[in-house]
């Protein structure tokens, strides 16, 4: 596969090519070190995928050059994030929402270990996404019709064919491709929400505050979870990326993982079918493997509406590929129809006829 390395520092460069020259089935493209080489290079050399910094010299920065490469030359990117400690780290997220697939933490000062443990989830990381499914746009947004095709289309069922009951938990899974989703949906979903809503994401240690407080941009309430918390309506809930979140007597507790998978999708889910049953919605949205699938399987045998992400529309059709395969979803639905869903899920209730002409 042909890279693309976009970064200023010569140092960072210099450790990169180290760590991928090496690998037969990586060819590296001359690197270049700002925004605007960035967009040519691309439309140039048409890479299979673009490692890119996000602070860049000149007028350009990354989410910048990655909004002009969806826009013209669309190709995978994953974004190489240094800031994790700094106001700035907000920017990561909105990398994301301009189109890059993931993001992977700049390797700090550490050991040959640490570094053994960078290069694994870096060649992991590029192998993967260089088959990534993009989509060429220029804003991403469900309430207008200029991104997704799933979105861009209508809605292949009606609203009202959409399946909605009583909601008291909204939990939401997701890995590579769907942070923009979940912003997007939550942006969709009526602010207070009348139920709480808890996200197990996976993303990299120390970005979960940072992807907390960018889904406060919704309009919602968010936090990241610390465990203890009670779960209130019109609270968002963001899982640690460390250990997994689960669901006991209306509380949220954190525990040891115990898979691969941190935050585990399915400990969330499997507790949530445990305490809220037939109340609960699950949405399980584009991400590698196969987690969520079998605790979305629970949350549908305890009788929750199950949603999985339609495959077209995925990033990556793994987890919403597996849970659809072994029947845990009730409905498989794109992003617009899991936007109309949580339109309707967010609604007050009717007031009940008896209400009507009292007084």
């Amino acid at each position: 596969m042909k890279l693309l390395l976009v970064e200023d520092s010569r140092s960072v460069i210099a450790f990169l090519e180290q760590l991928l020259r090496r690998e037969p089935d990586i060819e590296l493209l001359p690197p270049v070190a700002n925004g605007r080489d960035a967009v040519v290079a691309v439309q140039r050399w048409s890479p299979q995928l673009v490692l890119m910094d996000l602070v860049l010299p000149g007028k350009m920065d990354g989410v910048e050059a990655i909004t002009e490469i969806m826009a013209t030359a669309p190709c995978p990117i994953v974004v190489l994030s240094g800031q994790l400690d700094t106001p700035g780290r907000d920017r990561t997220f909105e990398s994301l929402r301009a189109g890059a697939v993931d993001v992977l933490a700049k390797p700090t000062a550490g050991g040959l270990e640490a570094v053994k443990e960078f290069r694994e989830r870096l060649l992991r990381t590029v192998r993967v996404m260089a088959h990534a499914r993009v989509v060429g746009r220029r804003r991403m947004s469900l309430r207008t019709p200029t991104v997704l095709p799933a979105v861009q289309t209508p809605l292949s069922v009606p609203v009202a064919a959409v399946e909605t009951k009583p909601c008291s938990l909204l939990a939401i899974g997701g890995s590579t491709g769907a942070p923009p989703l979940v912003y997007e949906l939550l942006r969709a979903l009526p602010s207070p929400a009348p139920f709480p809503v808890v996200v197990a994401q996976h993303i990299v240690r120390g970005f979960e505050p940072g992807f907390a407080r960018w889904l406060g941009g919704t309009g919602h309430r968010t936090m990241a979870a610390q465990g203890g918390e009670w779960l209130e309506p019109g609270a968002v809930y963001v899982s640690p990326a460390d250990r997994d979140l689960v669901v006991r007597g209306g509380r949220l507790q954190t525990q040891p993982s115990r898979g691969v998978a941190v935050p585990s999708v399915d400990v969330l889910f499997e507790s949530v079918a445990g305490f809220y049953g037939a109340k609960a919605v699950g949405l399980l949205l584009t991400g590698m493997g196969e987690d969520g699938a079998r605790g979305l399987l629970a949350m549908r045998q305890a009788g929750a509406l199950t949603v999985a992400q339609d495959g077209a529309s995925c990033v990556v059709d793994g987890m919403p590929g597996a849970a659809r395969a072994m029947g845990a979803a009730s409905q498989t639905l794109t992003p617009g129809e899991m936007a109309a869903l949580l339109v309707s899920l967010g609604r007050p209730p009717p007031p009940s006829p008896s209400g009507r002409g009292s007084g």
